[in-house]
């Protein structure tokens, strides 16, 4: 019975261990692309395995040019997210290896108008939506700066699919009737929007 004991601990010794290396893990923080893009990320699973959810900045503007001539409005609206999983490999001490995949999805609105004063029956309207779905692969480096702070930068080559439609009505085309048109596309590659650098806190 002993040695059947001893058998059965030095079996499951190496599984005990293999399993301390994997530890659960969570991260929060901040990226930038481009110095002019960021977003949140938020990161959980173990220090080999982890789930990726990101949201890209979200922008929004709304302005109004009053002139005697014209008045002029503009409302405009982009918001982007991503679902993903990442792997992790060390290299050496405080440098790990990042690849995965990110599912995307951004989208945007666009609505102008123009009034003429001196002329009433001279108008401006366009609208445009944009729907963006698309993948990233993910390829990075994080640097430990310690236990609960690292550092990452990530080349996120993309694919991205566009659909979207605009709606234009304008009193000098068609009598100021609304035209409206559908928009698709694709697009690959890999942009200076596409290298993100990432500042997180682990816990």
């Amino acid at each position: 019975m002993k040695k059947c004991l001893v058998v059965l601990i030095s079996l499951s010794l190496p599984l005990f261990l293999k399993a301390q290396e994997v530890e659960k893990q969570k991260e929060v923080g901040i990226f930038f692309s481009n110095l002019d893009n960021f977003g949140l990320t938020f990161r959980t699973g173990t220090n080999k395995s982890l789930w990726r959810f990101s949201t890209f900045s979200m922008s929004g503007l709304q302005s109004n040019q009053d002139s005697d001539e014209a008045d002029n409005k503009r409302n405009n609206f982009w918001i982007g997210i991503g679902v993903g999983k990442e792997f992790r490999k060390d290299i050496v001490e405080k440098l790990e290896l990042r690849f995965g995949a990110d599912l995307t999805f951004s989208y945007s609105y666009l609505k102008a108008d123009q009034e003429n004063k001196t002329d009433t029956d001279s108008y401006d309207h366009y609208e445009q939506k944009t729907y963006y779905p698309g993948i990233n692969l993910v390829f990075g480096l994080n640097y430990k700066l310690s236990d609960h702070f690292i550092i990452g930068a990530e080349f996120l080559p993309y694919f991205r699919y566009e659909i979207g439609e605009y709606v234009s009505s304008r009193s000098w085309v068609n009598n100021g009737d609304e035209v409206k048109t559908d928009t698709s596309g694709f697009s690959y590659g890999l942009s200076n929007s596409s290298v993100r650098l990432s500042l997180a806190y682990r816990f």
